[in-house]
């Protein structure tokens, strides 16, 4: 049987998924599908540290969601005034995580486990127009939440509870509460006040990002962190643990992770998802639970 050892110093990297485009009315404005933030297209390597001595039934290798099926809805209200609207875009996302791993026994072998996500975003949207023209060009978004998914309740286990951003320019954003944290599209050049602008970063750019992520597991959790994704570009890494507090069973930690800034200009996601450590590590296919959190930022 191979060891954690055998595998530990496995530079691995990854296809991965962001989210993009907006979404304003159900039947015809659409954002960017969410299934990039989750959906791996084929079994991808990831990079993995030393986790120490691990009680597991099987040592992943290779890892990476497929997104089978997405169901969407949009929820839209329009302030009083008519001129400020909100979409909230719920999705339900079930596919199947494909896991290649080691057996106990030394064999290789393909793990199958079938996964129900969900996720949740808002959008603000701004009149510009009370013409006749198509309402795309009526309404402009001008300023968006974070992405807030993962595992459907009560089948979660961890929970990203804060993210932090530290920017090039000394700045620094701070996350409790995805759902109600806007981030404005400064480009658009409409006035929207009161609310910090979605990061803007140059190619090269050095970024740091932290996230807290609570679990009920004692066994440290797998946190990595993805980015740059287009059509033919993608980027999965590790984040590190850089400390562990235990609150009578609830284990909080903090991953962190430095890395720069994807060259190809565009709007993006930096997408945080955090893994239980049974969800690759055991054979079960009912141990999978995961949190994924996705703040946008745009390169020039």
């Amino acid at each position: 049987m191979l060891s954690l050892r055998d595998v530990a110093h496995v530079t691995l990297a990854a296809r991965e998924a962001v989210l993009g485009r907006s979404i304003f009315q159900k039947r015809r404005v659409g954002l960017r599908c969410l299934r990039r933030l989750v959906d791996d297209h084929e079994v991808q390597p990831t990079e993995y540290g030393d986790f120490g001595k691990i009680d597991a039934s099987i040592i992943p290798l290779r890892w990476g969601r497929f997104v089978t099926q997405v169901v969407r809805t949009v929820t839209d209200t329009v302030q009083p005034g008519d001129s400020i609207a909100f979409a909230h875009v719920h999705k339900d996302i079930t596919g199947t995580l494909k896991i290649r791993a080691i057996n106990g026994v030394g064999d290789t072998v393909t793990i199958e486990k079938p996964f129900h996500d969900q996720s949740d975003r808002n959008v603000i949207f701004k009149r510009v127009s009370r013409d006749s023209r198509p309402f795309w060009l009526r309404w402009l978004p001008v300023a968006t939440s974070l992405v807030d998914g993962g595992t459907v309740t009560p089948g979660t286990s961890v929970n990203i509870t804060k993210l932090q951003m530290f920017l090039p320019n000394g700045d620094t954003l701070t996350v409790t509460d995805p759902l109600n944290t806007y981030l404005r599209y400064r480009w658009r050049g409409l006035p929207f006040n009161g609310h910090p602008n979605t990061p803007e970063l140059q190619g090269g750019d050095r970024i740091v990002l932290q996230a807290t992520v609570e679990s009920a597991s004692p066994d440290t959790d797998i946190v990595v962190l993805r980015f740059g994704r287009n059509a033919i570009h993608h980027k999965r890494v590790r984040m590190q643990i850089v400390s562990e507090t235990n609150n009578g069973g609830v284990y909080t930690r903090v991953y962190q992770k430095a890395w720069f800034c994807n060259f190809h200009p565009g709007f993006f996601n930096a997408a945080v998802d955090a893994l239980t450590k049974a969800t690759l590590f055991d054979d079960d296919p009912n141990q999978y639970s995961v949190s994924w959190w996705g703040i946008p930022y745009r390169v020039q």
